[in-house]
Formats: structure tokens, sequence, C-alpha cells
């Protein structure tokens, strides 16, 4: 895209940006409630499919990869949304989160739904990059959520 073309500029207020923020999170919401009502809670194969199929659209290739090569990747791969590292006992430590916005956009209690799914996809695209089953658990949700990640 030609930015200097003008029918390509978008000329954007930050009203329009707190809009687009409240639709995604509308959307974002709708979305894992149909799944999680469809799938009596059980949201985690859905999201792990979503995730291994990510993982191998994802524009680099790892050679015998351990886990904090992948999330330090990953990490780098995602931080316009997330800033995320993982602690030697490998606890997932997400700092900031696009997620954790869109819930606190529409009230919706963060480690609900929506960050079940989210976390299931992202297990999804760790265990797809390495070649292994992942399974991170929620140990707390604040300004500062924190996984457990177990990799088979």
């Amino acid at each position: 895209m030609n930015t200097t073309d003008s029918k390509y500029v978008l000329d954007l207020s930050p009203e329009d940006y707190q809009k687009a923020t409240i639709e995604v999170a509308f959307l974002l919401d709708a979305f894992a409630s149909t799944i999680d009502n469809i799938m009596g809670g059980n949201t985690a194969p859905v999201g792990r499919i979503a995730g291994r199929d990510t993982a191998k659209k994802l524009p680099f290739d790892l050679v015998d990869p351990t886990l904090p090569d992948i999330i330090r990747v990953l990490s780098e791969q995602m931080r316009a949304g997330f800033d995320f590292t993982l602690a030697e006992d490998n606890r997932l430590l997400f700092r900031s989160c696009i997620i954790r916005e869109m819930c606190a956009v529409r009230n919706i209690t963060t480690g609900g739904a929506l960050c079940q799914l989210f976390h299931s996809y992202f297990d999804g695209i760790v265990n797809g990059l390495l070649c292994r089953p992942v399974k991170s658990t929620i140990i707390s949700v604040g300004d500062e959520c924190q996984l457990q990640t177990a990799v088979q």
C-alpha cells in the first residue's frame, strides 16, 4: 500500500480508535461466548487446533527449538499487543495483554472464557512450533497474569 497515495490514507481520530476498540472487544466477547456455549465450557480443543494452524503459517523456521526459544520468538512477534516472558519454572508472565484490555472494555471478568480461549490458542501455537503437547493453567490474573506451562 502506498501511503503517499491519498486514496489509501486514513484520517482517524482518537474517537475512531476508541470506537474500533469497543467493536473489536464486542466481537471477541461474542466469539468466545458462542464457542463457550456450544462447547459447554470446554473450549481448549478449539483454541489448540486454531493455534496449531497458526503455527504452520508463522514467518519463521525454528530448528529443534526449546520452550524458552519459542516464547522469546513469539514475544517478539506479538509485541504489538502483548508483553510476556517465561520464568525459569515455566511460568508465563503476561505484563501487558490486549485480551485483558478487551475484557476491561466489555467489563468481562479476566480469566474467563475469552482468556481461556486465547491461552488454549497460545498453547496450540507453542505446541505446533515445539511439536509436543503444551498446556497452560492460569495461576493468577490482574495487572500481571501468570500461567503455569507444562510440556509433555
